[in-house]
């Protein structure tokens, strides 16, 4: 195998690939799909992190473990340790201790371990979840990703060499069939997992492993000298053909949710296509490109210009509520090139050339490593003990109260997908001690949140409810919200099996003394939009001929007031009436759906429409706080509480359905 030599065009592409992470979280228009260069990264990584095992493989007859996770140290902790510890403190003075710091306490010490990617799949939406673009460890993601590949495939190598040895077998020849078969596992199971699991596909080592794998398969063929020189015009085309690559994707994968799948496949072969381009450089005019002092100098720096520019972005968003401010995030994105640079300079090069001054063994490296993690996860535990200790004194007390108040049925009862049949009635009505219930509660989150007003009438007006809820899944028969990839489809296709159970028990439950039905749903979301109005008019009529003709009476509950952020982190930061500000000016959506509602219930005298707004915004002005309640745990759900204290404003229309 040849001696190493500096490809500056590669770290040109590092360049790019950094460009277009840090002008997609940045908000940047025309950036949508800048997410791909962690895939460029990916590739990147696996083919120059590969090449110098095989080196090394080829020189010395063998991989020593130590030596390797010696370089990873010296190569990833130091500027790691400075952003981590930066993030804490920024965490310290700029969130709140009612959740937020909590959880940055947790990625940190999960970013430290390297499983970021698992912690995030557990805790978030997925990676494009709106919420997520305020969580300031998310981009950690990809360290753990690699780090999880790099645990296994070194010792990988090991164990190729020997079954090559033991069989008299070519160990190249190993290593490139085990690559190969890595990819084409890895790939599929990803194509799979991005349709059944988008949020676990994104984020998955296995899912992501085969990315890095294309640039291993990379090294093993440019180490067995399998790439002959071209001629200057193959060169070229390749050259131009990874560009092209790159400009599909700007079309094809912008504002997807089901990722990596078939689309990673144009990232990839764009970075391959550009890194074999590059052996030509002297006439290739892209790679010549990429080896001029703009892009090298970027491409040092991207490291810690990757590890810096979303911490800074995610906590202002999380200080600001949410607020999207393009000249703020693209202001933070250079005050993190300047931070980059700043830590490549004052952190990285002298860290370095003081570890091989002093001739720092790798073993000391590890142990190094190891020791700055146990002291970066102290100082997570510290932040997290402050926050606990905060949150419970004073008002922080009731909003974290607040914001984990949740109905009582909720969790075995409200459901999500996937769709696995409704539970045992038994365990979703609120009481055992009636034979059968005499009410449903039948809707999505928003009737979900309604359970606890009912259980409050239940004793008073001696009643029982069974709860059938399902998220983001309206009661409207034959009514879908058209989502056309990812996870929202899957939900929608959830959500028809589910009414297809519902309309099912209704017969069984009608016959069995049900007397009426209250319908309640996040009217306010795609039902009241221009383009679906008239197709959930159709599904709540649907709706309510269907549950008229078992003889049931309705209540259809008016919708309620839908904020930008949640309401208990404006609280912990805002006044009420600033709070207030954050409510979402949905009039004549409103307005929509409670004329369809309000005509409905004029033609059928067993419909009511039930409207708690005159009591949740008194004088039209919505409140987060009303008394010594607070009203919302989130954006648009009612705690508890609040839902209680609806009560007795639903007393005579609950009583009228009984």
């Amino acid at each position: 195998m040849q001696k190493p030599q500096y490809r500056p065009d590669i770290d040109g592409l590092r360049a790019i690939a950094v460009i277009l992470v840090v002008a997609y979280h940045a908000g940047v228009p025309g950036f949508g799909f800048g997410f791909i260069g962690v895939d460029v990264f990916f590739v990147i990584s696996g083919y120059l992190i590969t090449s110098l095992l095989l080196r090394e493989l080829e020189s010395t007859g063998s991989i020593s473990l130590l030596s390797f996770y010696g370089r990873r140290v010296r190569r990833l902790m130091p500027a790691m340790v400075v952003v981590i510890t930066a993030s804490l403190v920024l965490g310290y003075i700029l969130l709140t201790p009612i959740g937020q710091q909590q959880s940055l306490a947790e990625s940190a010490i999960a970013s430290i371990a390297f499983f970021a990617n698992y912690y995030f799949i557990a805790t978030t939406g997925g990676y494009f979840d709106g919420p997520t673009d305020q969580v300031p460890l998310l981009h950690m993601w990809s360290l753990s990703v690699e780090e999880q590949f790099y645990a296994v495939w070194p010792v990988l190598l090991i164990v190729s060499v020997a079954i090559a040895k033991r069989y008299e077998k070519r160990a190249w020849t190993i290593i490139s069939m085990l690559a190969v078969l890595g990819i084409g596992a890895s790939f599929f199971y990803g194509v799979w997992l991005s349709n059944t699991n988008p949020n676990a596909a994104y984020f998955s080592v296995l899912s992501r492993g085969w990315q890095l794998l294309a640039g291993v398969l990379l090294a093993c063929a440019v180490g067995r000298g399998l790439l002959v020189r071209a001629s200057p015009v193959v060169v070229t085309a390749l050259a131009w053909f990874g560009v092209g690559l790159l400009l599909v994707a700007a079309f094809v994968i912008e504002g997807s949710h089901a990722y990596p799948g078939w689309a990673g496949v144009l990232p990839v072969l764009s970075a391959l296509a550009l890194i074999v381009a590059g052996f030509g450089s002297s006439a290739n005019p892209v790679s010549r490109l990429l080896s001029t002092r703009p892009f090298v100098f970027v491409g040092k720096i991207s490291y810690p210009w990757y590890l810096w520019h979303w911490p800074l972005l995610a906590m202002a968003r999380a200080y600001q509520l949410g607020e999207g401010d393009l000249i703020r995030d693209v202001a933070l994105a250079s005050l993190s090139f300047l931070l980059a640079y700043l830590t490549y300079r004052l952190v990285e090069k002298p860290v370095v050339g003081f570890f091989t001054q002093r001739s720092v063994s790798n073993q000391q490296l590890v142990k190094l490593g190891a020791f700055s993690s146990v002291l970066l996860a102290l100082a997570a535990f510290g932040l997290m003990s402050h926050a606990n200790q905060q949150k419970s004194m004073g008002f922080y007390r009731q909003l974290e109260s607040a914001a984990e108040d949740v109905p009582d049925l909720r969790g075995k009862c409200h459901l999500s997908s996937p769709f696995q049949g409704l539970p045992d009635e038994s365990i979703c009505v609120n009481r055992s001690d009636r034979e059968a219930p005499d009410l449903l509660l039948w809707g999505d989150s928003h009737a979900d949140h309604y359970s606890p007003m009912l259980d409050e009438l239940s004793d008073d007006l001696q009643f029982a409810f069974l709860q059938r809820t399902f998220s983001t899944c309206p009661p409207l028969m034959g009514y879908s919200h058209g989502y056309t990839q990812g996870h929202p489809q899957e939900n929608d296709r959830n959500c028809e099996l589910f009414k297809e159970e519902m309309a099912s028990e209704l017969s069984r439950l009608a016959e069995r003394g049900l007397s009426g039905v209250v319908l309640s749903a996040s009217w306010l979301g795609r039902p009241s939009s221009e383009t679906h109005l008239s197709l959930a008019e159709e599904g709540l009529r649907d709706t309510v001929d269907m549950l008229l003709d078992y003889g049931l009476r309705v209540i259809v509950v008016a919708p309620t007031p839908v904020f930008s952020v949640p309401m208990t982190d404006c609280l912990a930061r805002r006044t009420v009436e600033s709070c207030s500000t954050f409510q979402r000016r949905l009039e004549k959506r409103r307005e929509a759906i409670l004329a369809v509602m309000h005509e409905i219930a004029e033609e059928e005298a067993d419909v009511r429409i039930v409207d708690f707004y005159a009591r949740l915004c008194p004088g039209g002005r919505c409140h987060s706080l009303l008394g010594d309640t607070v009203v919302y745990r989130d954006e648009h759900h009612l705690t508890t509480r609040a839902a209680r204290e609806l009560s007795p404003h639903a007393r005579n229309d609950i009583e009228w359905l009984l």
